[in-house]
């Protein structure tokens, strides 16, 4: 898969970089790997809203700016309630 993307000076190329991951069971193809955090921010998903997992495994918020996204990654979001 070929898609156009800006780089770091601004001009257009080539990325055949692309990989895809499912959300909640919907297929998001991402240009290039990038991190949890970058990814719910791109998703528009408020990062104090929810609990991430992926491929069944709770992924920490602590490790969010770290862990890199690769193809064929699963993530299942649950919105977080506060109880009382």
């Amino acid at each position: 898969m070929n898609l156009i993307n800006n780089n770091c000076d601004g001009e257009l190329e080539t990325c055949s970089t692309a990989i895809a991951v499912s959300v909640n069971d919907k297929s998001v193809t991402l240009v290039r790997s990038i991190t949890v955090q970058s990814l719910l921010e791109q998703q528009n998903i408020a990062l104090n809203s929810v609990a991430v997992a992926c491929n069944g495994q709770v992924v920490p918020k602590s490790q969010w700016d770290n862990r890199m996204c690769l193809q064929g990654d699963n993530f299942e979001l649950f919105a977080v309630v506060a109880g009382g």
